[in-house]
């Protein structure tokens, strides 16, 4: 699936009412090997109305996504450890970077301009959750297309 078709398929699940991290990480279900179930329940209770300044539930799920991906499961193992914290620090970089330094789900909603990928205006998104969910598709794809040549 390319990187257009997984942004499509975000916006499709929360269209049909799903949370910003459940949209994201049901967008790589093929890749995580989850089922449709776990990958919502997973996510339940990262995005929608838990939103009290806490990071932006599009960012949890892509979050998700990378530690089922690059997992640190192996106890006594610092640098795995740091491997995936390092990931994840610049996943989350990437993604605030794009949306004015902002990672709370609270100031993103207050946010305006915000300018998100051109994955969004090729989809037509025009909702604001819309454009962190797409984004955060696209950035997440792009970056695990980089781990994977390294």
């Amino acid at each position: 699936m390319n990187k257009l078709e997984r942004c499509r398929r975000a916006k499709e699940y929360h269209d049909l009412g799903f949370n910003c991290a459940q949209s994201v990480l049901e967008a790589f279900r093929d890749r995580v090997g989850l089922t449709e179930e776990q990958c919502r329940g997973l996510a339940t209770g990262l995005g929608g109305g838990f939103r009290c300044g806490s990071i932006c539930g599009a960012a949890s799920g892509a979050v998700l996504v990378l530690g089922l991906l690059h997992p640190h499961a192996t106890q006594n193992d610092p640098a795995r450890k740091a491997y995936t914290a390092k990931l994840t620090k610049e996943l989350l970089a990437r993604f605030s970077a794009r949306f004015q330094g902002l990672l709370d789900c609270r100031d993103l909603l207050q946010a305006k301009d915000l300018q998100g990928t051109e994955e969004v205006a090729a989809l037509g998104a025009e909702k604001h959750c819309e454009t962190l969910i797409i984004s955060a598709v696209s950035i997440l794809y792009d970056y695990l297309e980089e781990l994977e040549e390294e």
